[in-house]
């Protein structure tokens, strides 16, 4: 018995190969379609032209009845009495016109025979074949199609009432007109029209295959080279060539796409190195202590030592991995935040009388000045607020002093950190924020600093996840300020509270 698929292979979305056996070709898409469109055009053009033609002809032997009706009137008024007359105009109607036979009959209004034509009632058996008779002031407007069976001819049926002047009898003339060789002509117009229409159906159906083609050509070209992008190709552009106007567009965010896989996948790159680079080295020094208390034996107070500093260590490698942990799900929108209206005057004086004992250690004065309150989640705010002045804090000499100066609009409020530090070489400003990034040349962590090149990341990260902003103003000797920008919480609860970040808390401890 076959192993049932696991429920993650079960809900992995098919290869794209399993996709292409479903979905049409956008030529024969676009090929059917012309066809269909040929096919509807050409088939009105010649049902129109087909009918055109066959009421002309209807028309015209109509017109054509209502001529002899009149003219066997005109005789039969000239000379009332000669019925031979009339008879011989009958008898000879059938030869009237090389290619259209009449055959006539003149009968009493009670239905006796006067006058017939040779094979009248064998071209029309019955009587109630004939419309009503037309008065004889009228004219003929309209005629009956008849045939007796498929292999007999087609007639023209047409009757109208006939006065003989003098005597004042009213007779009735019936005639019909043999059409059979009109009937086969529009019958062979319509298979024609028929073949007309299928051959060029197929052929817009050819040429619509080859413009589309040719149409088409750009578009591969475009899938080419998408399928010549991987991780070497990024450096791939598409704009430089004189796409089709409706391409132009794609070809550009093509491009831009491009342009911002490659400057992701740099920073991906960097970030790797630079994580691996951070996580190394303090794991090389915990062997190397590790090893040489391992070499020989130590009393009891080296062993609590060395534990003790291998502790730090595993502390801060934890920070650190919290940090890459918060930022990651940060990055791939697994966080969500869970808001409030914060008071940050209030948030503030905590932060800095958590960092009061350090401060007063190093002789730097800390303040907080100024009110306002921000929407959004309380453990995140600290945390970026606790940053900055942790950061501010290690980077003012004493006798400096580290200032949270906050203000509030209808929109924002804003939240400044300044000190009175060295500053912040220009050159540094634009990757200040990024991850592992660090001023000081030399990328090594002094145990004094204990700092990560997360912190202002972090910060980073949680502006973004706020919507909010953060700007930087330095200058070397005089001190830096960070400013952040919070919806403000003048909106009240514009957004319904959401779980907390998982694990801010453990990153929110990450002070620096």
């Amino acid at each position: 018995m076959a192993d049932a698929p696991s429920p993650a292979a079960a809900s992995m979305p098919p290869p794209a190969s399993a996709w292409h056996t479903h979905a049409t070709a956008l030529t024969t898409r676009l090929v059917a379609g012309y066809v269909l469109v040929a096919l509807i055009t050409l088939s009105s053009g010649a049902a129109f032209l087909y009918h055109r033609l066959y009421e002309s002809f209807e028309e015209e032997d109509t017109e054509f009845l209502d001529a002899h009706i009149n003219t066997l009137r005109a005789e039969m008024a000239k000379v009332p009495t000669n019925i031979p007359a009339a008879k011989e105009l009958i008898a000879k109607s059938h030869t009237y016109r090389t290619m259209d036979a009449l055959f006539g009959q003149i009968r009493t209004i009670g239905g006796k025979v006067i006058v017939e034509a040779p094979g009248f009632n064998e071209l029309v058996p019955d009587d109630s074949a004939f419309p009503p008779p037309i008065r004889k002031d009228e004219e003929l407007t309209n005629a009956v199609r008849y045939r007796t069976s498929p292999s007999s001819p087609m007639l023209l049926l047409a009757s109208a009432e006939v006065r003989r002047e003098q005597t004042n009898v009213l007779l009735i003339y019936r005639v019909a007109l043999d059409v059979s060789h009109i009937d086969d002509w529009m019958r062979e117009f319509r298979n024609e029209l028929i073949w007309v229409v299928l051959a060029g159906t197929t052929l817009s159906g050819i040429l619509a295959w080859l413009i589309t083609r040719r149409g088409l050509r750009p578009l591969h070209q475009i899938t080419a080279a998408m399928k010549r992008v991987g991780a070497s190709g990024l450096d791939e552009r598409l704009g430089h060539n004189p796409w089709p106007r409706e391409l132009a567009d794609t070809a550009g965010e093509f491009d831009l796409m491009l342009e911002r896989l490659r400057e992701a996948f740099h920073r991906l790159t960097q970030f790797s190195a630079d994580a691996a680079h951070e996580l190394r080295t303090p794991l090389n020094g915990l062997m190397i202590s590790t090893s040489l208390m391992l070499a020989q034996d130590r009393d009891s107070e080296e062993y609590r030592h060395a534990l003790a500093t291998n502790l730090e260590e595993y502390e801060r490698l934890k920070r650190m991995v919290d940090s890459l942990l918060f930022i990651a799900r940060a990055d791939n929108a697994e966080a969500v935040l869970k808001r409030s209206n914060v008071n940050m005057a209030t948030l503030g004086a905590e932060v800095l009388d958590f960092f009061s004992a350090l401060a007063e250690e190093r002789h730097v004065t800390l303040r907080v000045v100024g009110q306002g309150t921000a929407y959004g989640d309380v453990t995140l705010l600290r945390l970026a607020l606790s940053n900055l002045v942790s950061n501010a804090l290690r980077h003012t000499p004493s006798g400096g002093s580290v200032q949270v100066t906050i203000g509030e609009s209808r929109e924002f409020c804003r939240i400044d950190v300044s000190d009175t530090g060295t500053g912040i070489p220009a050159e540094h400003l634009p990757k200040l924020f990024d991850r592992f990034y660090r001023v000081d040349a030399a990328r090594t962590v002094s145990q004094e600093d204990g700092g990560t090149g997360l912190g202002l990341a972090l910060v980073k990260t949680v502006v973004h996840l706020h919507g909010g902003t953060i700007t930087v103003i330095s200058n070397v000797g005089s001190g830096t300020t960070m400013t952040l920008t919070f919806p403000s919480g003048g909106g009240s609860q514009r957004q319904e509270d959401k779980p907390a970040v998982e694990n801010a808390g453990e990153a929110g401890r990450n002070l620096g």
